[in-house]
C-alpha cells in the first residue's frame, strides 16, 4: 500500500466523528441517487407491460413523464451531495493544514498531498456506496410497497377513468441502474475531494504551519456594529466576528440550511394548492351516484365551407335519455336528475348591445377578442326537471330557455357574472357546414334560479335549455337509499339500452356508459394527493438530512478546531456562561443568515408555483406560514443543539493543556 493511502486511512481512524459524517453523507446521496433509477426502472416495466416496448402512440410524452422527473430529482441530489461532500473533505483538510505543511517541509508533492485526500474519498466510497445501494434498493421495495397499497384502491375505481388499465409497480433489480448510481456517486464524490485537495496541496509550506488561509484577517470584514455590543455585550461582538472571519465555514452550513428550507417551503406550498385544487373539483350538489353516457366524437375540416366540426359517432336522444330517467326511478321510487349537453355543434354571433359590459371585457381578454362567434351550448332535460324550469322562467313547455350566467377565472379568482342583457329573446344557431336556424327564447334564468346540476362545466359563453336535441353525453344523478343496489341495477339498465363488446377497449363501440359515486372522483384524486405526498415528503426529508449531517458535522468541527481559542477566552476570564452565550449568539446569527436566504427564495418559489395553477383553477396564493414556521423553529433548534453538544464536549478538557497543544488532547 502507497504511504499517502495508509496516511489516508489512518487519518479515517482517528477522526472517527469526520469519518462517519462522510459516510452519512456519501451514504444517503447513493441511496437516493439509486431509488430514483430504480423507480424509473420500475416505472418503466409498468408502462412497458400495458404500452409495449416503445410505449405506443405516445411515447415520447410517456418519455418525457417518466425521465424528466428523475434527471431533475437527480440533479438537485447530486448539487446538494457535491455541497455537503466537498465541505466534509475541505473541513478535514483545514483541521490537518498544519499536517499539510509538515509533510511539504520533509519532501512530500503536491500530488501527494492531492493523493492523499482522493485516497480517503476512495475509501469512504468503497464503504459508503455499497451501502448506499442496498438502502436505496430498499427504500425502493419500501416505496413500491406503499405505492402499491395505493395503486390497489386506485385500481377498484379505474371504472370512472378514462382507459380500462390495470397500474400496479413491480420491483425491479436493474444492473444497469445500480451501476449508473454507482458510478454517478463515485465520480461525485471524487469531484467533492478533489475540489479541497487541490486547494490544499497549492497552499505553501510555511502558510499551512502557520494554519492562515481558511481564517483571513481584514479590519474592514471584522467590523460588527455597536449595537450588537449593546445588546449581548462582549460576547455578541466575538460571535458575530467569528461568522465574518470564518465565512467559508458557515458558507456550507447556510447553504445546506437554506436549501431545506426552500425545499420545505415549495413543499408546503404544493401540498396547500393540491387540497384547494381538490376542493375546487368537489362536485357541490347533494346526488351521490351519477350514470352517464358519452358518445365518442371525430374532429374534422367540412369540405363545404373548411371550418373544423365536430361529429358525434353515437349521439343520444333527449327522448332516449328522459326514457332511461324514467327507468332508473323505478329502483325504490330514486329521484333522478337527467342533463344532456352538446359542446361543440352550434355557434352564434350576437350584437354588443345584448352583452353586458363585464361579459364583453371578458370576451376582449380571451382567445374571443378577434373570432365573433359565440360558442354555445345545447342542454336537455328529463321531462320532469324540463317542466319544473319551465314554470320557474316563466315560460310554456316547450320553451328554449336561457341560463343568464357565467363564470370565469380571473387569475386565480373565480368571477360570476351575468353575461346577457334580459332583452335577448332570439339568436341564430350556425353550424360548421354553413347551416342555420333561428331560436326564439322564451325564458331566462339567473344564477340564483339555476339548479347545482347546471353549474358544471359552464365553460360556454352561451348556454341554451331547449326542450329536445340529439347530444354528446347524457348525465342521470341520483341520490339512492340504497347505492350498491341502485348501482347494479343502473348498469344493467345501461347494458340493456346500450349493448357493447365486453372486450372492446375504451369507446371501440363508439360510446361509453359509466356508473359510479359522485365522491369517486375525490377518492381518485386524495390518492394521487397522498401519493405524491408521501414521495416528495420522504424525497425532500432525505435531501434534508443530507444537508442537516453537513450541518452537523461542520459546526461540531467549528467547535472542536476553535478549543484553544476558547481555552484561551477562558484563561482572560470569560466565564462558562459567557462562552455558551457567545456559542449560542454564533448559532443563532448563522441560522438567521441562512433564513435570510432561504424564506425569501422558498416564497418566491411558492409563488412560481401557484402562477401556473391559477392560470387554470381559480385558486389564488396563499403564504403556506405553517411551512415557514416548522423551518424557523428547525433551523434554531438544529443550530443550537448542534452548537450546545459539541461545546458541552469541551467542558473537561485542561485550559492549560489545550492552550499548548491546541487541542487539549
Amino acid at each position: 500500500m502507497r504511504i499517502t493511502a495508509k496516511l489516508a486511512y489512518s487519518q479515517l481512524k482517528i477522526n472517527r466523528s469526520r469519518t462517519i459524517g462522510a459516510l452519512i453523507a456519501i451514504t444517503l446521496a447513493t441511496a437516493l441517487i439509486t431509488a430514483v433509477c430504480s423507480f424509473v426502472a420500475s416505472g418503466n416495466a409498468m408502462l412497458v407491460s400495458f404500452l409495449g416496448v416503445n410505449y405506443g402512440e405516445y411515447g415520447n410524452s410517456y418519455v418525457a413523464l417518466l425521465f424528466i422527473p428523475a434527471i431533475i430529482f437527480g440533479l438537485i441530489i447530486l448539487s446538494l451531495a457535491i455541497i455537503v461532500i466537498s465541505n466534509v473533505f475541505r473541513v478535514s483538510a483545514g483541521e490537518r493544514v498544519t499536517q499539510f505543511g509538515v509533510l511539504k517541509c520533509v519532501g512530500a508533492t503536491k500530488k501527494q498531498i492531492t493523493d492523499t485526500v482522493m485516497y480517503e474519498s476512495i475509501l469512504l466510497s468503497a464503504i459508503g456506496i455499497p451501502l448506499g445501494i442496498l438502502a436505496g434498493l430498499l427504500l425502493t421495495f419500501v416505496g413500491i410497497g406503499v405505492a402499491n397499497h395505493f395503486l390497489d384502491d386506485l385500481n377498484s375505481l379505474v371504472h370512472i377513468m378514462i382507459n380500462e388499465i390495470t397500474l400496479s409497480l413491480s420491483f425491479v433489480v436493474s444492473w444497469k441502474a445500480l451501476l449508473l448510481s454507482a458510478a454517478v456517486c463515485f465520480l461525485t464524490v471524487l469531484l467533492s475531494a478533489w475540489l479541497p485537495a487541490h486547494k490544499a496541496a497549492k497552499a505553501s509550506a510555511i502558510d499551512c504551519i502557520r494554519g492562515t488561509g481558511e481564517v483571513k484577517i481584514d479590519r474592514k470584514q471584522v467590523r460588527t456594529s455597536p449595537l450588537v455590543e449593546r445588546l449581548f455585550g462582549i460576547e455578541g461582538t466575538l460571535a458575530a466576528k467569528n461568522i465574518k472571519r470564518n465565512r467559508r465555514n458557515f458558507r456550507s452550513t447556510v447553504i445546506a440550511l437554506a436549501a431545506g428550507v426552500i425545499l420545505f417551503i415549495s413543499l408546503g406550498e404544493l401540498s396547500g394548492q393540491a387540497n384547494a385544487i381538490q376542493a375546487y373539483i368537489r362536485l357541490d350538489i347533494d346526488q351521490t351516484v351519477l350514470t352517464e353516457y358519452t358518445s365518442a366524437y371525430d374532429n374534422r375540416i367540412n369540405e363545404a365551407t373548411g371550418k373544423e366540426e365536430t361529429v358525434y359517432i353515437h349521439p343520444i336522444s333527449s327522448e332516449l335519455g328522459n326514457n332511461i330517467a324514467q327507468k332508473l326511478e323505478e329502483f325504490d321510487h330514486t329521484k333522478i336528475f337527467g342533463i344532456g349537453n352538446d359542446f361543440d355543434t352550434y355557434e352564434t354571433v350576437l350584437p354588443e348591445e345584448l352583452i353586458s359590459a363585464p361579459m364583453q371585457s371578458v370576451l376582449e381578454a380571451s382567445d374571443q377578442q378577434n373570432k365573433p362567434e359565440l360558442p354555445v351550448e345545447i342542454i336537455v332535460l328529463d321531462d320532469t326537471h324540463y317542466a319544473a324550469l319551465c314554470e320557474k322562467a316563466g315560460a310554456p313547455l316547450g320553451s328554449t330557455i336561457l341560463l343568464n350566467h357565467y363564470s370565469y377565472n380571473d387569475n386565480g379568482t373565480k368571477v360570476d357574472l351575468v353575461p346577457f342583457s334580459p332583452k335577448m329573446k332570439a339568436l341564430t344557431l350556425m353550424k360548421a357546414d354553413g347551416s342555420s336556424s333561428e331560436m326564439s327564447i322564451q325564458g331566462v334564468l339567473t344564477q340564483a334560479e339555476m339548479p347545482k346540476e347546471l353549474f358544471y362545466p359552464n365553460t360556454n359563453p352561451v348556454r341554451l335549455i331547449v326542450p329536445q336535441a340529439e347530444v354528446r353525453g347524457y348525465s342521470w344523478y341520483s341520490a339512492p337509499s340504497d347505492v350498491p343496489g341502485f348501482i347494479t341495477y343502473a348498469n344493467d339498465v345501461m347494458a340493456q339500452t346500450f349493448p357493447e363488446n365486453t372486450d372492446a377497449s375504451y369507446m371501440e363501440s363508439g360510446f361509453n356508459t359509466r356508473v359510479y359515486q359522485v365522491d369517486d372522483y375525490m377518492k381518485v384524486m386524495n390518492i394521487a394527493i397522498v401519493l405524491a405526498s408521501i414521495f416528495m415528503y420522504s424525497f425532500v426529508v432525505l435531501l434534508m438530512l443530507i444537508g442537516f449531517t453537513n450541518v452537523i458535522s461542520t459546526m461540531s468541527t467549528n467547535v472542536r478546531m476553535r478549543s484553544r481559542e476558547f481555552a484561551v477566552l477562558q484563561s482572560v476570564g470569560m466565564t462558562t456562561a459567557g462562552l455558551k452565550q457567545m456559542l449560542n449568539l454564533e448559532s443563532v446569527l448563522c441560522s438567521m443568515k441562512a433564513l435570510m436566504y432561504g424564506l425569501p427564495i422558498g416564497i418566491i418559489a411558492s409563488i412560481f408555483i401557484n402562477l401556473p395553477i391559477r392560470s387554470m383553477f381559480p385558486i389564488p396564493y396563499t403564504l403556506p406560514w405553517l411551512a415557514i414556521v416548522l423551518c424557523v423553529l428547525s433551523v434554531f433548534l438544529i443550530t443550537w443543539s448542534t452548537t450546545r453538544y459539541a461545546a458541552h464536549r469541551l467542558q473537561k478538557q485542561n485550559i492549560i493543556e489545550t492552550i499548548r497543544s491546541g487541542s487539549g488532547k
